[in-house]
């Protein structure tokens, strides 16, 4: 509300809403005297009008004041609003009965009680008509701006959505689509998958059943399906892309915000998105008890080493939301370590802005180092005032990389991890958790291998103050280097996609669900373990580029080319998470298993770090497979 431009004062707009609702009750009053008595009001009548306008304006006040209808945005009128209205209505007419009938000395005799009736309902026209009136001028107003938008963001305003989940909570979905401001296009109907309401309509729309999906677009020529959770499950939307691929017919796939925001009424449609491969591989995330990882967090002291990577980076994240005293940020790449502490301090920030008192923000420490200097490590500790907990995720990864720089990644993933240990438990850190792969499991590549070189040299330790365990897991859906964003480029540059080859099998996980895993693995009261987290099923990758082609809307070997380069050194078809004479115990967790220690492992030489680390000063690279070959029980390395 404004005048002449300038936004009025909110104690004004107070006033004038209460001023509104005063002159509602004295003309309901007067309209329903003239009603009750035909529009002739005797003398008598008139007396009696006079002595009780006080006593009811006053009733009608404080209801007003009790149920704070002088509060309300007029161009949000909604039927929560009318309920409320109703209310406060039912109370004045009831203060409006006691009020008189103390006016009048303790009698109603002469007062006709249908007078009171007669004005509530016309004091609800009132508040209802008149704000009813006042959100449809508005309406207008808005209807005539979002014209003007509509016709500058053509982009999607001739696109058909058929959105497709469960009714119930679908509808607040199509509702937001239908608004004057939405430039998604127009929705032509609803596929209810609770099969309750079809048949029927609503908001002017068809609503069908599942089977009804092929013939449906075909006939209203839809070109976007809009997925509204839960039906944005992976299985449910690969049924139906593969029921839409087997009719030929080509659409454009949206998935909407979180079930908890729009059940929340927060329903965002500008935040519609296309639906990515994350949506078809995202498996349903672990239901864990976070309980548990709060309490082994709360007022500690966390060091993250690789804090910029892929997976040091969301440990950070996480471990910010879970009440950490102080979160340590060691990284040797200085842009790594620069994004991520500014993303953090940005939170923090926000945090406090925004007043949020429920979440203890830590102190961020920033620092550059190099896991393999044993000063740098103990500076990054000593600086905070000591460590609680060390999550060790700096690693080099890259496996065809590895492979020609054998010295570097030993002395890096084997040393490195040896060296930050060793500074942990000088230092009496209580916990160290050791970020591993699955390529640690019966390894082919020299990556591998040294993953699974630094498992054993936390595992063999002797028992200390500190607590060692390492956790394994497989690729992660987005992670730098991954073939997902790599897909993601070639498709955008026109193909061809390559793949290694048809065979190719690899176990994936959501970056955050995986850091989710480690962290509760991390407060598990085991000490010298591998914990191996569960991936689900195995991925096909030439599966996956074929259906990344598909959700960009191309078809795979027509429009973009698949090429087979064939295996690079050091990989392998199909990865493992465990090898055949490792056992599993399983825990609290019903995604977390703990490898019990094989004979096959005990009999294996132990790993000798001044043995690593004179091979690696000779960088001779068939001495370190060799010595890799014979230390590691199983390894498939040539």
């Amino acid at each position: 509300m404004s005048i002449l431009g300038q936004p009025i004062p909110l104690y004004l707009r107070r006033i004038l809403a209460i001023g509104f609702h005063a002159v509602g009750a004295v003309a309901a009053l007067i309209g329903a005297f003239l009603l009750r008595f035909d529009f002739s009001l005797a003398p008598q009548e008139d007396t009696l009008l006079g002595k009780s306008s006080v006593a009811v304006l006053a009733a009608y006040l404080i209801a007003i004041v009790v149920f704070r209808l002088y509060r309300g945005l007029w161009r949000y009128f909604t039927f929560r609003d009318c309920i409320f209205t109703a209310l406060a209505t039912l109370l004045a007419m009831g203060l409006s009965l006691a009020a008189i009938y103390l006016v009048q000395g303790g009698t109603l005799a002469g007062f006709p009680r249908s007078i009171l009736l007669i004005q509530g309902a016309l004091f609800l026209l009132w508040e209802v008509g008149g704000r009813g009136l006042v959100r449809l001028y508005r309406e207008r107003l808005r209807s005539q701006r979002s014209e003007q938008l509509r016709k500058t963001e053509r982009k999607h305003l001739d696109d058909r959505l058929l959105v497709i989940g469960d009714l119930e909570i679908a509808e607040p979905v199509v509702r937001a689509l239908q608004e004057p401001e939405s430039v998604s296009g127009s929705v032509v109907g609803v596929i209810d998958t609770s099969g309750e309401g079809c048949g029927s309509r609503a908001h002017g729309l068809p609503i069908l059943a599942l089977n009804r999906l092929q013939s449906f677009v075909k006939k209203e020529q839809v070109t976007t399906l809009v997925f509204v959770p839960p039906y944005d499950a992976p299985q449910k939307i690969e049924e139906i892309l593969s029921e839409l691929r087997a009719a030929d017919l080509s659409l454009d796939y949206r998935v909407i915000p979180a079930l908890r925001d729009i059940t929340a009424g927060r329903v965002d449609v500008s935040r519609m998105r296309s639906v990515s491969i994350e949506d078809l591989l995202y498996r349903q995330p672990a239901q864990l008890d976070r309980t548990t990882v709060e309490e082994s967090l709360r007022g500690k002291r966390v060091l993250v080493t690789g804090a910029g990577g892929s997976i040091g980076s969301e440990i950070c994240r996480q471990v910010v939301a879970l009440g950490a005293k102080s979160l340590t940020l060691f990284e040797s790449s200085e842009f790594g370590l620069f994004e991520i502490d500014r993303e953090l301090q940005a939170l923090i920030s926000a945090s406090q802005t925004s007043g949020e008192t429920s979440l203890v923000m830590p102190e961020i420490h920033a620092i550059t180092g190099d896991i393999r200097r044993r000063d740098s490590i103990l500076d990054a500790i000593d600086r905070t005032g000591g460590i609680d907990v060390i999550y060790h995720a700096a690693a080099y990864k890259h496996v065809h990389l590895m492979e020609k720089n054998l010295a570097s990644c030993l002395r890096n993933n084997v040393l490195g991890t040896a060296t930050v240990a060793a500074a942990a438990e000088e230092r009496g850190v209580a916990s160290f958790v050791l970020v591993s792969t699955d390529k640690a499991v019966r390894p082919t590549s020299i990556m591998g291998a040294s993953k699974r070189l630094a498992e054993r040299v936390i595992i063999e330790r002797p028992a200390s103050r500190t607590t060692f365990k390492a956790v394994r897991f497989g690729n992660v859906l987005g992670s730098s280097g991954s073939v997902i964003p790599i897909f993601r480029k070639q498709i955008a540059e026109g193909g061809p996609i390559t793949v290694t080859s048809r065979q190719v099998t690899r176990y994936f996980m959501t970056i955050p669900e995986a850091v989710e895993l480690v962290l509760a693995a991390g407060a598990l009261a085991e000490d010298r373990h591998i914990c191996v987290l569960e991936m689900g099923e195995p991925v096909k990758i030439d599966q996956l580029a074929r259906r990344m082609i598909e959700l960009s809307g191309f078809v795979p070997d027509k429009d973009i080319p698949i090429v087979y380069t064939g295996l690079r050194p050091g990989e392998k078809e199909y990865e493992e998470l465990l090898t055949d004479d490792e056992n599993v115990v399983e825990t609290e967790h019903d995604r977390i298993c703990v490898v019990k220690k094989s004979d096959a492992q005990a009999d294996a030489p132990p790993v000798l770090l001044d043995e690593v680390a004179a091979l690696i000063e000779t960088g001779d690279g068939g001495a370190i497979r060799d010595y890799l070959h014979q230390r590691i029980p199983g390894s498939l390395l040539k």
